[in-house]
């Protein structure tokens, strides 16, 4: 079930024009290797993003890092 957070997530992208593949990319140039695979399990809530993925998507997202800590808890 997603979570408000994984929501957010596809939101902020589509928001931002991005394809998943297009997400995951920046991710990676950013230095949290991941496939387009990851990110759509992201968005559905089946996988927590490790600290540095988190980071990244919220720097390229404009979201905050403590949504993802709270999430994760």
């Amino acid at each position: 079930m997603p979570t408000a957070t994984t929501s957010t997530v596809k939101r902020e992208r589509l928001r931002r024009g991005m394809t998943q593949q297009d997400l995951a990319e920046k991710c990676t140039e950013a230095g949290a290797p991941v496939d387009e695979s990851h990110i759509s399990r992201i968005e559905r809530g089946i996988y927590s993003p490790r600290p540095r993925l988190r980071a990244a998507l919220a720097n390229l997202l404009g979201l905050d890092i403590d949504d993802f800590e709270r999430d994760a808890a």
